[in-house]
């Protein structure tokens, strides 16, 4: 490759090399070279991901080669990295383009990420040259051109470069140090992998699994009453709600009996009647007694179309209808974005559109009806004057919602495979919906009191369908959205009515455990995590938007806790495993605390946007705290060994940890496989162990 000494050229600098072509493409650069494009004193290239990774301790420190206690914490004075092995070509290539570029445009994915993969490079290459930054929000010819037309001043984006080293850094002394302790600790040759989001995302699947597993469960009863309806005519679906009684035509109207707010507040933890001789005594009390119609009325009430997608709703969503996993949905949404040119930029963490996107309805329209005529009758409905909540220019963050393209894709959705479709019309759907009226319903509420208590009734009747013809059905399809959709439609009453009580029927129920975590549901636990704050002064720091990772490293995180056998499958549920038990026992409440942990990413959300956070207090946060964890691993291990030299213990003896009787246990692993040692019997929640 002959280097041009006058500098003549701009180098844009992508991620991938398909976003690469495309933006070659958009800006008329044909001419191939390995590794780049040339063409109109312009330079097209890409970084392949991260070409450089920040290097091990042992790079710092030959005497890090082996693991030790007491070499703890690890923490670097100047911090370095290395190139890949795998893309080092390529970084090679970049080397020399920079050295002909006078300019350099940052063409990376619009992201913490994107801007540290591109900034990374030229801080290791010491390029001084101007940069700018192109910001991408879809890879469609229209998109590009348009981002093109407004190239950003790179200062814009500068702090979201610092926030993805601070992450970077941290991660590196939360893991490396953690790790290898816990480890040494473990002395079984089993890796214990720590990290600062990774492991509070395993305390949430290890909490669930305990709480389902000391579950029990509480009996409490419920009354079912059921009120004759004089001269009302039956319902007109005849539904359960209004039976027939059995002994001649008066229809009946079945009601719930409302639980005392009064009883409820001196147990918090009951929900329900606990005492089956009080719920007893309210049948014995209201039996053949009449009751008086408090309340009834009828409200029309509305349901705005739902909002846009973000990477966390499309995952939940793809989770719970056919049981995909974070990542693979991920996948499929960065090829739709990517490949097929379908989509907008699949990270997003924002619901919402900007204004200035309305002027685009009608090019997308068309694009959807080009891609899959099927869907242009449903289309012919909608109404694209209609300006629904989802466009806000306030609610914008880094990026909008995932929406379709303008792209009109040769072959259209027949190019897709089977989950791509599936997705991309979950997509094409919600957008759709925008320009599609409210739905509306009926809401009945009966209320009936006989002395003291007081009985229920609601119905929900369907008046409008709206937006929901453009979703489908599938949005409803979970067991509580469909049980209220299937609420009837109740008789006419009037207040100050008096219906008598034919018959009240005790209902014995069991309370239920919560339900394990799916992928779809952990998203929403680690997206959340915020909002489960009480503390007023911890709920301020939190903002209610903090959570455990981000929309771009959620799917990432869960992956790796699979790959380290810390969680299983067990069909859709995710549970933990021995391993993911002991080592998040293991660990120090400070570091699997999720709440702590969004707190950190908040942080860096604070670097990102440049509000008054810097890398270096951030870290210094992250090394106190580590200092602190490794001081409090040093003296038990020091205590745990001295112990050991000066006590011989025998089955039988109290566990001098937990109370537990010892047992005689034979090793399965590691360099004393076979031998006899002395264990305690409530292993795995307690590991204390003495040789022999």
């Amino acid at each position: 490759m002959a280097v041009n000494n006058n500098k003549a050229f701009e180098l844009y600098l992508c991620e991938k090399p398909s976003q690469g072509r495309d933006i070659a493409k958009a800006l008329g650069v044909s001419q191939r070279n390995d590794g780049y494009l040339q063409g109109n004193g312009i330079l097209v290239s890409w970084c392949i991901g991260h070409l450089l990774e920040m290097v091990p301790p042992d790079a710092y420190d030959d005497r890090y080669k082996r693991w030790s206690l007491q070499d703890l914490p690890i923490l670097p004075q100047q911090w370095k990295l290395t190139a890949k092995k795998s893309t080092r070509k390529q970084l090679t290539v970049i080397k020399k383009l920079l050295q002909q570029a006078h300019s350099v445009v940052i063409a990376t994915d619009a992201d913490r990420e994107g801007e540290t993969i591109a900034r990374e490079v030229l801080d290791h290459f010491k390029f001084r040259g101007a940069t700018r930054r192109l910001w991408l929000s879809a890879l469609d010819p229209i998109s590009i051109q348009r981002a093109l037309n407004s190239i950003r001043n790179s200062q814009e984006t500068l702090p979201l470069y610092h926030s993805g080293l601070a992450r970077g850094r941290a991660d590196w002394l939360i893991g490396m140090n953690l790790t290898r302790a816990y480890t040494i600790l473990g002395n079984d040759r089993q890796v214990r992998s720590v990290g600062r989001v990774q492991t509070p995302t395993l305390a949430l699947i290890v909490t669930r699994d305990r709480e389902i597993s000391n579950f029990n469960a509480v009996p409490y009863y419920e009354i079912a009453a059921f009120f004759k309806v004089e001269s009302q005519t039956k319902s007109k679906t005849g539904s359960q709600s209004n039976q027939e009684n059995p002994t001649g035509n008066t229809p009946l109207l079945e009601t719930k009996w409302q639980f005392p707010a009064a009883k409820k507040s001196q147990n918090e933890a009951a929900k329900h009647c606990l005492d089956k001789q009080l719920a007893q005594a309210v049948i014995d009390r209201c039996q053949n007694q009449y009751g008086i119609v408090s309340t009834a009325g009828t409200q029309r009430k509305k349901q705005p179309p739902p909002l846009l997608y973000n990477l966390s709703a499309l995952q939940q969503e793809a989770s719970r209808r056919w049981g995909y996993g974070a990542q693979e949905v991920l996948n499929i949404a960065q090829a739709l974005y990517e490949t097929h040119k379908l989509t907008t930029y699949p990270r997003s963490d924002c619901e919402y559109l900007p204004l200035s996107q309305f002027n685009d309805v009608s090019q997308i329209f068309q694009a959807l009806c080009k891609n899959d005529p099927a869907i242009c009758h449903l289309l012919s409905q909608a109404n694209q004057q209609q300006r629904s909540r989802v466009w806000n220019d306030k609610k914008i963050t880094a990026h909008h919602a995932i929406i379709p393209t303008q792209a009109a894709a040769s072959g259209g959705i027949n190019k897709l495979n089977n989950k791509e479709r599936n997705v991309y019309d979950l997509i094409r759907r919600r957008y759709i919906a925008q320009f599609f009226a409210d739905y509306e319903y009926d809401q009945s509420i009966i209320l009936i009191t006989i002395q003291s208590d007081q009985f229920k009734a609601s119905g929900r009747i369907p008046r409008v369908q709206g937006w929901k013809c453009a979703v489908g059905t599938g949005l409803s399809s979970n067991k509580k959205s469909a049980a209220k959709e299937n609420e009837q439609e109740l008789p006419a009453l009037a207040k100050g009515e008096q219906l008598l009580c034919d018959h009240l029927e005790l209902q014995d129920k069991l309370s239920k455990p919560p339900k394990h975590f799916t992928e779809g549901t952990l998203i929403k636990a680690m997206e959340t995590i915020g909002s489960q704050v009480t503390d007023k002064v911890m709920k301020k720091i939190l903002r209610e938007t903090a959570g455990l990772g981000t929309q771009a490293t959620r799917a990432n995180i869960i992956q790796t806790l699979f790959q380290r056998k810390f969680i299983m499958k067990d069909k859709k549920f995710i549970k933990a495993s021995t391993l993911g038990f002991a080592l998040c026992d293991a660990v120090p409440d400070t570091i699997k605390d999720p709440l702590l942990t969004a707190q950190w990413e908040q942080q860096l959300d604070d670097i990102a946007n440049n509000k008054g956070q810097d890398i270096s207090g951030f870290l210094q946060q992250q090394i106190s705290l580590l200092k602190a964890i490794i001081s409090q691993i040093k003296q038990p291990a020091l205590k745990t060994s001295r112990q050991q030299k000066l006590t011989q213990y025998k089955a039988g003896d109290s566990c001098p940890d937990c109370g537990q009787p010892l047992e005689i246990r034979q090793a399965i692993r590691g360099t004393k496989i076979g031998q006899n040692y002395i264990g305690c019997s409530h292993f795995p929640q307690c590991r204390f162990y003495s040789w022999s």
